[in-house]
């Protein structure tokens, strides 16, 4: 009969070198992603044009449109906790384009008749008192003083 030798019946495996090293590379594989995270892109807004949104207001309301508006307030109606903001636009003086600010603008900016702002809008598709379909929509995402 074959002996078996007192090592191979004896022989303990240590792992902790294993399990330290295994440890090790999640520490490094988590650290990089946390400091190479890719930065999520932002929309830039375009410039607004005017004439191509009083033509057909409704091409504007496409999903994600954003838009940069530089104008003076003429007039606000307040609703509730929202505002409808009449603003006349640089060299277009003689129109009102109406803004629509949903509760207040996420840079706390108060926004009072006759000053200026810079207004990043999106235009969407809304729905009137009587639950017919608006097109071309402008509404607030956010306001800095000009």
């Amino acid at each position: 009969m074959a002996r078996s030798s007192r090592r191979g019946r004896n022989r303990k495996v240590n792992s902790m070198p294993i399990i330290i090293g295994v440890l090790g590379i999640l520490v490094v594989v988590l650290a990089g992603m946390l400091f190479f995270k890719p930065k999520a892109r932002s929309v830039e807004p375009e410039p607004f044009n005017i004439s191509r949104y009083r033509e057909d207001g409704s091409r504007f309301a496409s999903v994600g449109n954003r838009y940069v508006l530089e104008g003076k307030v003429e007039s606000i109606e307040t609703h509730g906790s929202n505002r409808m903001v009449a603003v006349s636009i640089r060299g277009n003086r003689n129109e009102l384009l109406p803004l629509l600010l949903l509760g207040t603008p996420p840079s706390g900016v108060n926004i009072t008749r006759g000053d200026k702002f810079i207004f990043d809008v999106s235009c969407r598709t809304g729905r009137d008192s009587a639950g017919n379909e608006v097109k071309g929509v402008l509404i607030v995402n956010d306001v800095k003083t000009k």
